[in-house]
């Protein structure tokens, strides 16, 4: 009831305005663009009581006012004229010329130097690469600043480091910075210790000078449709391997951890220049009635500020959206005696450096990240809908599952599926993390939901119910 009233006021105040200055169009952003797409959208909104055409093809208008419409893009300008019988817009939209490429592949180039030059990295969160180029899920480690790596090649923006005698990796050469007369002899290790206790496992090796590592779950990309109780063969541990040390095989130390039952984040990073840890957390022992009491868990409403994120068919931007929803999940959460931190409460600019640095310096157990969807020009015939939730590493997609799982059943959002992509604030955390993409901004349905606090409490609700259940489900593993 509260959602109909709340969309009636809403169509009371599009009629008012549009009478006289027509359809509000959200989207193109300008009414002379350039869209290199054979196909585009136009997203904005009408008073529904009227009947607005583009080009003479008539535009259905959701209750609320919200508009969602396809058109085709020639090659060279295309004109539009929006009417909705009593005023007109006209839209001019070119379509560039294509850029024809030779049919034949360009070449993959490496360029090999005559020695290894030795490169250290200068920054955090370094990611060493597959393949020449950002993939995202191609991500095998991130390494933090000041680690040295032995450059024997180059191609394009990627420098080519050899790790080991058949292990290579690739990384962006802004990341690494050259380093004059350093001697990168094998290190030696000094010693291993390996502590157990009911919250983790960790490990320090003590070596006598920083080397690269690659510490990844075991059978990490798992057969799609997967059933999560079925995952015992997968999730088979951690594989860890530290290069270019001195009396081992290939001068790689490698060894193999095995699995931790629902495993609740794990890192590895450097304590000092010859203390290297890993630490992998193991999930906590929780009470069914109150399974999130005492958890640190990040909420991190994404864009604000100057960063809007998508805007919406009634001309909502997705940071209000997503900040609406964070406050209240903070509030059902903390009411579940969790210890909340947002990145952030307000309407401010937030680095995704930042978001990641707020969770890792808090030493989070969960990071949720708040969103709403879009999606670009080429993909306007899809008509995309529904929640969807993304994570990186497997030990996350569990939760994923059950948020989503929540998200479809309680909202009866469609179910745009849970996805592993490799999104900043998921990918470089240390704890378990998704990220939810609640609605499609530009999806009428999903909009007229999206702008109802009604239904933000709602979404809150959702979110939480399913990670009490996913704190519950891990209890049984």
């Amino acid at each position: 009831m509260k959602n109909l009233v709340y969309l009636f006021a809403l169509s009371v105040i599009l009629y008012s305005n549009q009478i006289a200055f027509g359809a509000n169009i959200v989207y193109p952003k300008a009414q002379e663009v350039v869209i290199n797409s054979p196909v585009t959208f136009f997203v904005g909104n009408e008073n529904p009581k009227l009947n607005l055409n583009i080009n003479s093809e008539p535009v259905e208008i959701h209750p609320s006012g919200g508009f969602y419409h396809v058109v085709k893009l020639n090659i060279g300008e295309n004109i539009f004229k929006i009417s909705n019988g009593k005023t007109a817009q006209v839209y001019k939209i070119t379509r560039p010329e294509p850029n024809l490429k030779s049919s034949s592949k360009t070449p993959f180039i490496i360029t090999d130097y005559d020695s290894p030059v030795v490169f250290a990295t200068n920054s955090d969160n370094v990611p060493l690469r597959s393949e020449p180029y950002d993939g995202g899920t191609n991500r095998l480690q991130h390494l933090e600043k000041g680690i040295p790596l032995n450059v024997v090649g180059e191609h394009k923006d990627f420098y080519r480091v050899q790790l080991a005698r058949d292990d290579y990796v690739w990384v962006g050469k802004s990341f690494l910075s050259k380093i004059e007369n350093y001697n990168n002899s094998p290190a030696k290790i000094e010693s291993f210790v390996f502590d157990e206790t009911a919250n983790a496992r960790t490990f320090t090796i003590k070596i006598n000078k920083k080397e690269p590592y690659i510490l990844s779950e075991a059978r990490s990309f798992l057969p799609k449709g997967t059933d999560y109780k079925q995952l015992e063969p997968y999730n088979t541990g951690f594989d860890f391997t530290l290069y270019n040390v001195s009396g081992y095989p290939e001068n790689k130390y490698e060894f193999h951890i095995n699995r931790v039952s629902a495993p609740f984040g794990y890192k590895t990073y450097y304590k000092n220049s010859k203390e290297l840890v890993i630490e992998i957390k193991r999930a906590p022992i929780a009470a069914k009635t109150q399974p999130l009491k005492d958890l640190k868990i990040v909420v991190d409403a994404g864009h604000g500020g100057d960063e809007l994120g998508a805007i919406g068919c009634l001309g909502d931007k997705e940071k209000d959206i997503n900040l609406a929803i964070a406050q209240k999940l903070k509030q059902l959460l903390e009411n579940s005696g969790a210890k909340v931190i947002m990145t952030r409460d307000s309407d401010t600019a937030v680095s995704l450096n930042d978001r990641v640095k707020i969770s890792k310096d808090n030493d989070a157990d969960i990071f949720v990240s708040i969103h709403n969807n879009a999606f670009p020009d080429s993909a306007a015939m899809s008509r995309r809908s529904g929640s969807g939730v993304y994570y990186f590493y497997p030990q996350s997609r569990k939760l994923a599952e059950d948020i989503q799982a929540s998200l479809v059943d309680e909202l009866k959002m469609n179910d745009d599926k849970v996805h592993q992509e490799s999104f900043a604030v998921v990918r470089n955390t240390d704890s378990i993390a998704v990220l939810v993409e609640v609605g499609y901004m530009i999806n009428p349905e999903d909009n007229s939901k999206l702008v109802s606090p009604e239904f933000q409490e709602q979404t809150a609700k959702a979110i939480l119910h399913g990670m009490e259940k996913y704190i519950n489900d891990i209890q049984q593993r």
